[in-house]
């Protein structure tokens, strides 16, 4: 199984860029570890298998590719 760094300098920026980009649509995200979480999905083309309502808005949004 490969491991991989869920958050670097580079995604944190980018979580932040999204969160804001969230906020400016009137869209407030609940947690921040599922901005990162999507984030790092999203930069690195891995879908997203959840049960978690809150990654629905980063799918929609942001184009978060989701395994359902």
């Amino acid at each position: 199984m490969e491991t991989r760094n869920l958050c670097g300098r580079d995604i944190a920026v980018r979580a932040a860029q999204n969160y804001r980009a969230l906020r400016a649509k009137g869209i407030t995200p609940r947690k921040t570890i599922d901005i990162i979480i999507g984030t790092h999905c999203i930069v690195h083309g891995v879908p997203l298998l959840h049960a978690d309502r809150d990654f629905d808005v980063l799918e929609g949004e942001l184009g978060l590719v989701v395994l359902r």
